[in-house]
């Protein structure tokens, strides 16, 4: 006769073992960094730009998360990335004139260390140098001259690898045009989910507030009211609506972002 305790032991153990099995099987590979949607890397460096505000300070993108953002991957010691610097302070400005705020950063080769001055001379944004130990151009699997656009959350929205399928010189009005226009298309569109609990789950940017509105109004007017306001605490968002059951009215939904 088999002893009920000991069959109950042996299936515990046979259990234990396939959980510590599972754990122990390697996680999906993450997207590569250079794919659309890859979190930007978790890199800190020191900034060498006297005119920044963080000047000789180590920090990294996450300072930078709120606002798209343009990294450049460049060496003080090569002519057309000193034009490159140029044309993209040139860019800063353009973009500016038009109130859209864009940060701009440039990560300095290993090697060019020595020529600091060549950069800082030409443009007003961060400056970084890259380090043996920290490597920020493998981080992002790139070369020099390579360029990486994320948007306000410090997802990868392009990649413009240098002598790639689009050009990239910023000294050309191709290439100029090719980044403003990846710059402007970069924004995070806020997006707004219901579920039929009435649950809402809002995808947008760490900070913003929002007004998360509902109308029963079928026709054009929808006539929108406000249920909430909320500020994003992450870049995701749930909240119940209480209201709706009561109604019984089909409900449509939206956020209104709040300046």
């Amino acid at each position: 006769m088999r002893n009920p305790n000991r069959t109950r032991t042996v299936l515990a153990l046979a259990l234990i073992a396939l959980l510590g099995f599972k754990a122990a099987q390697p996680l999906a590979n993450p997207l590569s960094p250079r794919d659309p949607g890859a979190l930007w890397p978790g890199w800190e460096l020191v900034d060498f730009q006297p005119k920044s505000p963080k000047y000789n300070q180590k920090y990294g993108l996450d300072h930078f998360k709120g606002r798209i953002t343009m990294v450049a991957l460049l060496a003080t010691w090569c002519p057309y990335c000193q034009k490159q610097v140029t044309k993209m302070e040139e860019l800063k400005k353009d973009l500016e004139a038009d109130r859209v705020q864009v940060n701009f950063v440039a990560v300095n080769i290993q090697s060019g260390e020595g020529d600091q001055l060549e950069f800082t001379s030409r443009c007003s944004f961060p400056l970084f140098q890259d380090t043996k130990e920290i490597d920020a151009f493998k981080q992002h699997r790139g070369r020099k001259d390579d360029y990486f656009i994320y948007n306000e959350r410090g997802e990868l929205t392009d990649y413009f690898p240098y002598l790639g399928d689009r050009k990239s010189d910023l000294t050309s009005p191709e290439g100029y045009e090719n980044i403003k226009k990846a710059l402007l298309r970069a924004p995070f569109k806020t997006t707004l989910t219901a579920e039929t609990v009435i649950k809402l789950t809002v995808e947008g940017v760490q900070g913003r507030t929002y007004r998360v509105q509902y109308s029963e109004d079928l026709g054009s007017d929808k006539k929108w009211k406000t249920l909430k306001k909320i500020t994003l605490l992450t870049d995701r968002a749930e909240i119940v609506d209480m209201t709706a059951s009561p109604s019984r009215k089909r409900r449509f939904y939206r956020t209104v972002e709040i300046p």
